[in-house]
């Protein structure tokens, strides 16, 4: 199939590709922008504020909250959407309300209690995280962090509420309403209020979660879905909700623990190693987030009303279309990155006590974490295809597999090439995780098309049998 095909099936009207295309396309340009808004923003601190303590220990005070959000409520997020389309298709829009009510519940109490138990570690989990912070440092990144412990009830809500909207096919809302954030931090800096340093930081991010939950819940109000949670009892699809989640939270576990991994085996290395991985990885991070935010808000949606509708044919014609379109449009973005990395790198970090020799090494690792950008967003694709056929418990063995491969590989490619092994080692783990992911897709798609044809062959038969007694006795009575 050539290009020219692949975009004509793309933006065909009367199919599901264009429509995923369009809201991929304008999740990832709103993507951009939020995340251009977030760099002025940080680019605005390091003026007022350059790397002093107080910068310092409010980073190190939002990175717990940041992470268990992360963890727990996106995982959440990909447990419920299919689920909920299933129940508003199959069983109507009260059983689907009842479904997020309650999950909301227990999202919310589960974040309730990381809150309390992170909050009673907090002084041997800061100290464990920055050792080298003095007293008043630490004690000041105490304080920011206890005072922005309500960001993971926030930010859990904002998650579960963005998840929704995009299962009403609400799409632009979710993708821009995080400006709020480092909009709301840009004024609280540009007034009086920057005299209060770190704090100002910190109430920034605790305003700009509080908004964006105020502007989603009303969004969700105005299309009839009610927000404040409410139990309904343990009900099937809240039972399959919480057996889709644990494998996910459990995934995501292993995914994080790759780059912990990474870092690690990276400081077996000479002295700036873990620095190197780190500067290598930030293009092409970039580059692989705006894909996954773009592809996971489009897909999920789409793939799980076709789950729901039994349209095996229309979803392996989307993910064979889709995974056409991704190799061709990211293999050459891979080429590119790879033939100018030396430039890129020199352009962006070669000043200071940035050195040539550092050049040379940081576009080795960025050469050879580029490699992975055509797998990685591919098997994002089939990823989310198991997520929709609520088969999460084969992305966690996935991500298991992942890691332990990981370390492996690790061991193998850095005896050879040093830290740039470790981030080629990553590319090739992606190629074995698209492996897996397309083979196990594939797999069920065709084991639910044949499973589908024999239930109609034999639903035909038994029409067929019935319509010939029913002859056979007319026949007789006549």
């Amino acid at each position: 199939m050539n290009i020219g095909t692949l975009i004509r099936n793309l933006l065909n009207p009367v199919t599901m590709n264009r429509r995923i295309f369009r809201v991929a396309g304008l999740v990832g340009f709103l993507t951009t922008g939020v995340k251009l808004i977030a760099m002025f923003k940080e680019l605005t601190v390091a003026r007022y504020f350059g790397r002093n303590d107080a910068v310092d220990a409010f980073l190190v005070a939002y990175l717990i909250p940041g992470f268990l959000v992360a963890l727990v409520a996106g995982a959440l997020n990909a447990a419920l959407i299919p689920t909920f389309i299933q129940i508003r298709e199959h069983e109507g829009k009260i059983a689907a309300q009842r479904l997020f009510s309650s999950c909301m519940v227990w999202s919310q109490g589960l974040l309730c209690g990381l809150a309390v138990v992170v909050a009673a570690g907090a002084p041997y989990l800061l100290r464990a995280i920055a050792p080298g912070f003095s007293a008043a440092k630490l004690q000041l990144c105490m304080h920011l962090f206890y005072a922005m412990l309500p960001l993971i009830l926030l930010s859990g809500v904002v998650t579960n509420y963005s998840a929704i909207l995009n299962a009403t096919k609400c799409f632009w809302l979710p993708a821009v309403s995080p400006t709020l954030t480092p909009l709301l931090t840009l004024i609280l800096i540009a007034t009086q209020f920057r005299a209060w340093g770190a704090w100002s930081l910190a109430f920034g991010a605790l305003l700009g979660s509080l908004c964006e939950c105020v502007v989603l819940g009303l969004a969700l109000t105005h299309r009839g879905i009610h927000v404040w949670p409410r139990w309904h009892g343990v009900t099937s699809g809240v039972r399959q909700v919480g057996l889709q989640y644990i494998p996910l939270l459990v995934a995501a576990v292993f995914t994080s623990g790759v780059t912990v991994v990474d870092q690690s085996m990276a400081a077996w290395l000479q002295p700036g190693s873990v620095a190197a991985l780190g500067y290598g990885s930030r293009i092409v991070s970039v580059l692989v987030g705006l894909t996954t935010v773009s592809l996971t808000a489009a897909v999920i949606p789409y793939f799980s009303e076709m789950v729901a509708a039994k349209d095996w044919e229309g979803c392996q014609h989307t993910l064979q279309t889709y995974t056409r379109s991704l190799l061709l449009i990211m293999t050459p973005i891979c080429v590119l990155l790879i033939a100018l990395s030396p430039a890129i790198v020199r352009l962006l970090f070669q000043r200071g006590a940035f050195t040539s020799q550092d050049t040379i090494i940081v576009s080795r690792v960025q050469a050879m974490y580029a490699l992975q950008i055509p797998f990685y967003a591919a098997g994002l694709l089939y990823v989310r295809m198991l997520t929709a056929l609520r088969r999460n418990d084969l992305v966690m063995i996935s991500a298991g597999i992942s890691l332990v491969l990981d370390v492996v590989l690790n061991l193998i490619c850095m005896r050879f090439w040093g830290v740039a092994g470790i981030a080629l080692s990553t590319s090739l783990f992606y190629v074995a995780s698209l492996s897996f992911a397309f083979f196990m897709a594939r797999r069920l798609l065709q084991q639910n098309a044949a499973q589908q044809n024999a239930s109609e062959e034999v639903d035909g038969g038994q029409t067929l049998a019935f319509a010939q007694a029913v002859s056979r006795l007319e026949r007789s009575t006549s």
